[in-house]
């Protein structure tokens, strides 16, 4: 017996951000967001929903508790990573895909996918100085399905460590941001070796040490250990491009349906949004993955037409990043039908609140 739940009294709407000062229409994609503090970060991939290669594929806005705010409240000196972004110079930002925050520093890292002309990269921006402030070429990584970039809280034995999917053959990167080295991670599936471990989306658990992986294209869940994983020995440098470890995944189960973004909380939860029923659901972690163990939590075409990341706001609490289509629906329209296309009122949907003082989710 399936068994759906519906909280709409959870929700949280937020208005639009105005990229106009950029030249960006308001149909734009937006396929990341990084939070620190009173700042926000976007990433908007230009091989996606024709962005135009002169536009800026990270932008800043400004995000205060419940509000955010177009790029004109911005201070001007804020404005620097704009500097950044010719299209064509290899050392600057050709397709960012995803960001995330470094852990108690004013420091972004920026996935990003490059071109035909320049190699996918990793860099970070200095949010005091407003600079980039290193860089790391991925020389030997497909950069076509590269996704996503999550930093592992938790201090490691050689510091935080980032986790990059999809790197491409069942594979994710290990990356390590003090050293500005990686690991190619090899997924392996023992129990049915057939079986394809995309990891087009992870997401980290708050309360275990437990990396969890699945696919845009796959309804599979799997998870890995990160005890051992955070315990590495970092590379060297002359091993860091060469070396391939490889990892057993553990099955989990498989989803209600095909999905994006994937998000963990702080009552041992993992969300995820549901493409054809424009759903966002949440899964017990330890329990069955079937439908009885999922709550629903927002459901709504015209609130949620499609969600590209699932992420922990600064107070803890679990936000969508909403766009008008899917990367797959804007490669089968032209501009004119995308122009056309009814913008979502909300970009940013508080999905729900964190309450540290309740044993359940709410």
């Amino acid at each position: 017996m399936k068994i759906f739940l519906l909280y709409p009294f959870l929700l949280t709407f937020i208005g639009c951000w105005d990229l106009s000062s950029f030249g960006i229409n308001e149909n734009y994609y937006v396929s990341s967001i990084g939070i620190h503090r009173t700042r926000a970060f976007l990433t908007l991939p230009r091989s996606v929903c024709h962005n135009n290669v002169s536009n800026p594929t990270v932008v800043e806005v400004a995000w205060t508790i419940n509000h955010i705010y177009s790029s004109s409240n911005i201070p001007t000196k804020r404005q620097k990573i704009l500097d950044y972004q010719q299209w064509g110079e290899c050392k600057d930002l050709q397709d960012a895909i995803s960001v995330d925050v470094e852990p108690k520093k004013p420091k972004i890292w920026i996935l990003d996918k490059g071109n035909e002309l320049c190699l996918p990269k990793i860099v970070s921006y200095n949010l005091f100085y407003n600079n980039i402030f290193e860089s790391c070429t991925l020389t030997d990584i497909p950069r076509q399905n590269l996704n996503t970039l999550v930093i592992d809280r938790a201090y490691g034995k050689f510091g935080h460590r980032a986790y990059i999917g999809n790197a491409g053959d069942d594979t994710i990167l290990i990356f390590f941001l003090d050293e500005l080295k990686y690991w190619k991670l090899k997924l392996l599936h023992m129990d049915y070796p057939f079986i394809s471990v995309s990891a087009d989306f992870l997401s980290i658990s708050k309360i275990d040490p437990v990396l969890y992986i699945t696919g845009r294209n796959s309804i599979e869940l799997f998870s890995i250990d990160l005890e051992n994983i955070r315990n590495l020995e970092e590379p060297l440098i002359s091993e860091a491009q060469a070396t391939n470890l490889e990892c057993k995944v553990t099955f989990l189960g498989h989803k209600l349906e095909i999905s994006s973004g994937l998000e963990t909380d702080y009552k041992n939860g993992l969300s995820y949004y549901l493409v054809r029923d424009y759903v966002v659901v949440r899964w017990l972690i330890g329990s069955p993955l079937e439908a009885e163990y999922h709550n629903i939590f927002a459901q709504s075409y015209e609130k949620l037409p499609y969600v590209s990341e699932l992420f922990t706001g600064p107070q803890n609490g679990l936000w969508a990043l909403v766009n008008p289509l899917s990367p797959k629906e804007c490669m089968e329209v032209n501009n004119t039908i995308l122009e056309n296309i009814p913008r979502p009122e909300n970009r940013a949907v508080k999905i729900l609140k964190y309450n540290k003082f309740l044993d359940d989710i709410f």
